[in-house]
């Protein structure tokens, strides 16, 4: 991942980040959500957090049932503002990355759920595998794990491979994950033209 893009980058890109809710950006998966922050104690890991934002929302709507947030975030000046975005909240930021999540995988829990939100494009066909086979085990089972895909250059310097949903949905299901959800390709919450997203909800075979 360009990390260091998104560290020179981190102040313009928090602000851009921001200023969309959670709900403008992923209204398509919303439905998903909603059970995992009614359940008591649910553990939630976000999964390329950036600014903080999609953290700070889930964590606020479900304090009442003690919901946490695991927020990952490479670039390291992206994630103190994230940390600020999300301070006095069940909130807990490691730096890790895909495919191995090293961090993560040593606080041997399970998760609920899992975002990855704006990341499937930085990683590259050879790790894919490794990193859907290491988020499926860190899922318990019935476990959602959503990811969007950006579809559309980059715009900048920073390096990204195209994605396709087929693909990600045929990868899965070596993996015991179930295509729940995939969207058509819907326009840019930000307005880049050329940029489209779908989001894949898989869910995690309970046998």
């Amino acid at each position: 991942m360009s990390e260091s893009f998104y560290n020179k980058n981190a102040e313009q890109l928090a602000e851009l980040y921001l200023s969309k809710t959670f709900e403008q950006v992923h209204q398509s998966w919303l439905s998903y959500l909603t059970p995992v922050l009614n359940t008591k104690d649910a553990r939630i890991l976000d999964l390329g957090a950036g600014a903080g934002r999609d953290s700070k929302y889930m964590a606020e709507q479900g304090a009442k049932n003690n919901v946490s947030i695991t927020a990952i975030e490479p670039a390291l000046t992206l994630a103190q503002l994230g940390k600020h975005q999300t301070q006095d909240l069940n909130v807990r930021w490691l730096q890790d990355s895909l495919p191995d999540l090293h961090a993560v995988t040593k606080q041997e829990v399970s998760f609920d759920l899992i975002l990855l939100s704006a990341v499937w494009m930085h990683i590259p066909d050879s790790q894919r595998a490794r990193s859907l086979r290491k988020l499926a085990n860190l899922l318990k089972p019935g476990g959602k794990l959503v990811i969007s895909l950006r579809h559309g250059p980059s715009g900048d310097e920073r390096n990204m491979f195209d994605v396709c949903s087929d693909q990600l949905q045929h990868m899965s299901k070596e993996f015991g994950l179930s295509p729940s959800l995939v969207t058509d390709k819907n326009a840019d919450v930000i307005g880049r033209e050329s940029v489209t997203w779908q989001t894949v909800v898989l869910i995690k075979e309970t046998n």
